[in-house]
């Protein structure tokens, strides 16, 4: 890893703390918050994309308004790739793995020549909780 400081190691260790949970720029801030620790939006953000660059952390965009979220995925680890469902109705983000979207996903490498990033595919819609409401 490059240049270090406190700043950057407790925003590291906050992404560490939440394992596999996704977290945007404004929750790691809180759980600083909660440690007594003030730290500055742009100084999360400008570590966040160090980590990124360096492999540490991994960039999920945000959708429908949603600002991005991060995950920690070790010293340039591979994380399980996997998709996005996110829920114009309530913001939630759900993971999917399924064996249906990676051939979708091979389909379109091998017919159209086009790689999908699976870190960053989001398919909006309503999460069945919002359907519901709206039905």
């Amino acid at each position: 890893m490059g240049y270090r400081t406190r700043q950057g190691d407790m925003i590291l260790e906050c992404l560490k703390a939440q394992g596999s949970r996704h977290m945007t720029v404004e929750d790691i801030r809180a759980a600083l918050r909660d440690k007594g620790e003030s730290v500055g939006q742009a100084t999360v953000y400008r570590h966040l994309d160090r980590l990124v660059r360096e492999g540490v952390a991994v960039r999920y965009a945000g959708a429908g308004g949603q600002g991005a979220c991060y995950q920690y995925t070790g010293c340039g680890e591979d994380v399980r790739a996997h998709y996005h469902l996110v829920c114009s109705g309530c913001g939630r983000m759900i993971h999917m793995e399924c064996g249906l979207m990676d051939e979708v996903t091979t389909h379109l490498l091998e017919h159209h020549q086009f790689r999908v990033d699976r870190f960053r595919t989001v398919i909006s819609g309503l999460c069945r909780q919002c359907a519901d409401k709206r039905s």
